[in-house]
């Protein structure tokens, strides 16, 4: 195992020579110094600055925010990365191990405004982005996963057949089969569950347990909001983990049911797993393990051990 913090994160490879580990490392810090809201020289944080002034972008930058982009059509606004200004406003200004107790009052909240179909606009051949709406860019947990997921294709056509890329939460494995323990949002030691993925799959887990502050008053915030309130999501969830063919396509899902909830998320998954077989995996609020998609598909038998 090779393991380094970056990107807010804990990032770890399982299964690849060592030969690949600074190219690995390398390839995730390339992305933080571009996908960074936090850093006030990142490329992300420039063409937030950039209102309505097109911004010609790095490759990296332009094809992040353009999938970005996609899943926001996608999904209706659900999965929105234009919360920047909002996410801030309730203390989420800076790295999360930074974050201070502030005065969260109504004068400081930033509200979403309507949704509007011309928030961006994207020039494919000066690889240029122009934002047409009074927002700030937010990637969030997509960039680590898309970041992930790129990096396992890079090694696929270098030739590694077969190794595990861990960001956090979320997994993209190939090659050889791997056995998977999904952790307890409450006990960093513990698992909810546990199975042997028999394909390429990713795994993003998304929730409002980890990434926890209190405001001044001793209100509780937590990282996941809803696009619909601009406020942390309400649901029965406590973490929800999807498996997709793709790392972003779960990651996407992944917060996509956290807002929702068991039932409504699962109908989203079943209207993406139309296209492409898809996997949840969920812990309540009450403490349940709830599952369903296609895990048979993904998993040795179709079963959990839990």
């Amino acid at each position: 195992m090779y393991k380094f913090f970056c990107m807010n994160t804990n990032i770890q490879a399982f299964d690849l020579p060592e030969n690949t580990h600074s190219k690995v490392e390398k390839l995730f810090r390339k992305s933080e110094q571009t996908l960074s809201r936090f850093h006030s020289s990142s490329e992300l944080s420039q063409l937030n600055h950039s209102f309505q002034v097109p911004f010609i972008c790095s490759p990296i930058l332009f094809e992040a925010v353009k999938v970005a982009h996609l899943y926001y059509e996608k999904t209706s606004g659900l999965f929105n990365p234009y919360l920047g200004k909002q996410i801030s406003s309730i203390g989420y200004d800076r790295s999360f191990e930074k974050i201070k107790p502030i005065n969260i009052n109504s004068e400081r909240l930033c509200r979403l405004q309507e949704k509007k179909k011309d928030i961006i606009s994207f020039h494919a051949g000066m690889k240029c982005i122009t934002i047409q709406d009074s927002v700030y860019i937010d990637l969030g947990g997509i960039a680590k996963g898309w970041t992930a997921q790129c990096i396992k294709e890079v090694l696929k056509q270098d030739g590694y057949k077969s190794g595990v890329l861990v960001a956090g939460g979320d997994i993209v494995a190939w090659g050889k089969k791997q056995k998977i323990h999904l952790e307890h949002p409450g006990d960093k030691h513990a698992s909810i569950c546990s199975f042997e993925l028999t394909r390429d799959a990713g795994i993003a887990t998304s929730s409002i347990i980890k990434r926890r502050w209190h405001s001044l008053e001793g209100i509780t915030y937590h990282h996941i909001l809803d696009p619909r309130t601009s406020q942390p999501c309400h649901s029965d969830l406590q973490q929800v983990s999807v498996m997709a063919p793709t790392l972003t396509e779960a990651e996407v899902l992944a917060k996509c049911m956290l807002i929702l909830g068991w039932q409504d998320g699962l109908s989203m998954l079943n209207k993406f797993q139309k296209q492409k077989p898809l996997a949840a995996i969920a812990l309540t609020k009450r403490g349940e393990i709830v599952s369903d998609g296609d895990l048979s598909y993904f998993i040795k038998g179709g079963s959990l051990v839990c």
